[in-house]
This record gives C-alpha cells, structure tokens and sequence, in this order.
C-alpha cells in the first residue's frame, strides 16, 4: 500500500471527525476517530477474534492501543458509549466502540471521554481526518466505487492501513446502500475469500441513506473485492489457483 492517497467525500449521510486524544505515546498523530450516519445504520467489525454486529448511529475508532480482554474491556466499552451518548443526546447502545493496536498497554478511557467535543465540533464530509487517523497504523490508500447497477447511486467508500509489529492491519468501508448485518457478513466472508485480507480487522457501515432498494450480498461482495483491489489489497491464493 502507498502512504500517499486522495481524499474524498464520505457516502451520503455520514460525517466523519478525528483528534489526538493522549491515549497513545505519539502526540503528533491523531489517534480517535468519530463516523456519525445521519440515520441507524448496520454495523459489522469482523477481526481474528470473530464477529461483531451493530445497529447505531456512532462509531468511535481509537488506533493505536487495543482494549484490554475481559471484564475490563467491556466495562471501558459501556463507560466511554455512555459518555458519548451524553455528549451527543444519543442512546449508548447506538453507539459502538472500536479500539485497535498494540495489545496490553494500559488503556484510560477518560482520555477519549474528553475528546468527544472535539470530535463532534469538528464532523465534516471529508474523509482526512479519519485517514489521519488510520495514518497511525501504517501505509494508507482510500478510494471510492460505485456499486453495480442493481444499486443504482449507491457507493462504497474504503480507507486501509497496513499493519504494524504490534497491530493488524485496519479498513473502514462505508457505504450509503441498504444493507443489514447479515448481508453484509456473507459479503464480506465472500470478498474474505477471494482477497488475501489476513491480520487485517475490518468494519463495515451501511446507512441506506442512497435510497434505493436492498443491496443484494452478492452485489456488495462484488463491490467490496473491486474496493479492496483498488486500495492494494491482493487475490488469495485460492482465488489463483
């Protein structure tokens, strides 16, 4: 992947933010990231530990220390949702949390807590500040794709970044068609296997804020793999064989 990308608007109906928290040793490098969808949107985190699924409106996205394993990690979880959803006169279980990076160092949720309105002052429609953001991981690509005509108007938007010693590797893919969490986890499981993504976490956002009908799984598989390529990222093995 190449550290040098185009920035561009993000799918309809979403907004995005990003700031330096303090929770990581850089203080150069932002570090948290705010997507906000104008309407309830499906949310998907897929990593090497499994599957996440989420209806919301908010995600929040911390590169650089991972949450902690156990109790703690949901405990930090539901305090820093709770937070936000103060802030931003939203329900906590519309919120959803996603912290990557380096595993086992101490993590200060009140660090993220005193961003928020930093975040949410700063929500636009372009995508750099989450690719600064990402930018902390490693070499960065975004690009946007159309979908296929059997969801007309609707766009994937990608942003990727390579993998550190410490960290997998981390994609954010957005889009404005209308697509639920199941569809979206065959679709991602489809492209999985046609592209090498291994050590990569990746999280999904779909917002229907296009309009138009129900995107089919095989219509965002194709559009996720086409996505992925044009980002760098390879066919598996399989797929060559």
């Amino acid at each position: 992947m190449s550290q040098v990308y185009d920035s561009f608007s993000v799918p309809q109906g979403f907004q995005a933010a990003g700031t330096y928290s303090g929770l990581c040793s850089s203080r150069v490098k932002l570090d948290v990231a705010m997507i906000v969808s104008r309407r309830d949107c499906s949310i998907v985190t897929a990593t090497s530990q499994g599957l996440m699924t989420q209806e919301g409106k908010v995600l929040l996205l911390h590169n650089g220390t991972a949450l902690p394993d156990g109790p703690r990690g949901h405990e930090i979880s539901r305090e820093v949702c709770q937070a936000a959803g103060k802030c931003m006169d939203e329900a906590p279980e519309d919120i959803a949390l996603v912290a990557s990076g380096a595993k086992g160092q101490y993590f200060r949720p009140s660090l993220l807590i005193h961003s928020f309105k930093t975040l949410t002052a700063g929500l636009g429609n372009d995508s750099q500040p989450l690719e600064a953001v990402l930018d902390n991981s490693g070499d960065v690509t975004a690009y946007q794709v159309a979908l296929s005509s059997g969801t007309p108007g609707c766009s994937l938007s990608g942003i990727a970044a390579d993998g550190t010693a410490d960290s997998d590797g981390l994609c954010v893919i957005m889009t404005d068609a209308q697509a639920g969490s199941a569809v979206i986890e065959g679709a991602l499981a489809q492209a999985k296997a046609a592209i090498d993504t291994e050590n990569f976490t990746f999280i999904v956002m779909a917002n229907g804020m296009a309009g138009s009908g129900p995107c089919s799984q095989e219509d965002l598989a194709a559009g996720m793999e086409d996505l992925l390529k044009k980002l760098g990222f390879q066919n598996s093995l399989k797929a060559c064989s």
